[in-house]
């Protein structure tokens, strides 16, 4: 296992970021896919490891970096040529992608290399916080196949991490909910 929070836990950060309402007249559809791709896309990297039947072989490399969430909202802007995005979807893409490695970054871990490759490719340098916020979200070892991935991921250990993470970040959301109302007061009605 290695740091990071859930998917839940990285989707409320996402949504920490860009609130919950969704920008006027446009992409209703997509915003919130986008939103919770955007926050959980670092994660992705399990993708490749599907191939070898190690989902963990490629998990918190160069997708954990700041290179990739700039990669990320290079695309999201690409594709906004595409769809319906509204204007400054890659910078805020970007930013949600960001949010995702701040919560790897305060996450426990328990495998080494400790940390996330922030910095790659510039620096090999993987960091972590001092000071953890959440706990670790098992999802097995570098060389687990699938089963003994799914096993951990659907454990009692993650579903405390879970309800950890929910506790700790829903009333931030609410906070932050609450001050986009108070500054504007057109979020108010939901646009």
């Amino acid at each position: 296992s290695s740091c990071m929070p859930s998917p839940v836990g990285h989707s409320l950060l996402a949504f920490m970021v860009t609130g919950l309402a969704r920008p006027a007249n446009r992409c209703s559809r997509w915003w919130l896919l986008l939103v919770v791709l955007a926050g959980c896309a670092a994660d992705l990297d399990f993708l490749p490891g599907l191939l070898f039947n190690d989902p963990n072989r490629f998990h918190h490399g160069p997708s954990h970096s700041l290179l990739a969430a700039v990669l990320f909202g290079a695309g999201v802007s690409a594709l906004g040529q595409a769809l319906p995005l509204p204007r400054g979807s890659g910078r805020l893409a970007a930013l949600i992608y960001a949010s995702h490695l701040l919560g790897d970054w305060l996450a426990a871990d328990d495998g080494a290399p400790f940390g996330i490759p922030l910095l790659w490719p510039f620096s090999m340098e993987y960091f972590i916080s001092p000071v953890t916020v959440f706990s670790n979200f098992h999802h097995g070892t570098a060389g687990a196949g699938l089963t003994a991935v799914l096993a951990n991921i659907f454990s009692m250990h993650n579903l405390a991490a879970v309800a950890l993470e929910v506790a700790l970040l829903l009333p931030l959301l609410v906070l932050v909910q609450w001050w986009r109302a108070f500054v504007n007061p057109s979020d108010r009605r939901g646009r």
